[in-house]
C-alpha cells in the first residue's frame, strides 16, 4: 500500500485470552498527516488487505508507529511494541437487517 513504508504483524493476546493479529505500520510520507492517523489508516489498510487476503489473515488493529523497535542485534524487539489503542481497530459500520428473515434473526 502506498501509505506503508514498513510493517510487521504479530499475534497478541488480549485480557480475555483471545489472540488477535496486530499490524504495526511505519507510514510513508505519502500518507499525509490527517489520512494516515488512527481510524482512517486502519480502515484503508483493512479494506486493501481484505481484497487480497482471507479474513483470518487480516489484522484486527493497525498501529501507526514512527519506527520499528530493534534489538541491539538489529532484530525486531517484539516486547517494545506498544499495545493498540481503541482508534487502531478498524470497526465496521452498523448495517440494519434487510428483509424479513434478517429482521427475525436480529430479533432472536
Amino acid at each position: 500500500h502506498a501509505w506503508v513504508r514498513e510493517a510487521v504483524v504479530v499475534a497478541r493476546q488480549n485480557r480475555a485470552g483471545d489472540k488477535h493479529l496486530i499490524a504495526y505500520v511505519v507510514c510513508a510520507p505519502e500518507a499525509g498527516s490527517d489520512e494516515g492517523d488512527g481510524g482512517g489508516l486502519a480502515g484503508a489498510l483493512r479494506a486493501h488487505l481484505s481484497a487480497r487476503l482471507p479474513d483470518y489473515m487480516v489484522p484486527t488493529a493497525f498501529v501507526p508507529i514512527a519506527a520499528l523497535p530493534l534489538t541491539v542485534n538489529g532484530k525486531l524487539d517484539r516486547k517494545a511494541l506498544p499495545a493498540p489503542a481503541d482508534e487502531a481497530y478498524a470497526l465496521a459500520a452498523y448495517e440494519a437487517p434487510r428483509g424479513e428473515v434478517e429482521t427475525m434473526l436480529a430479533g432472536i
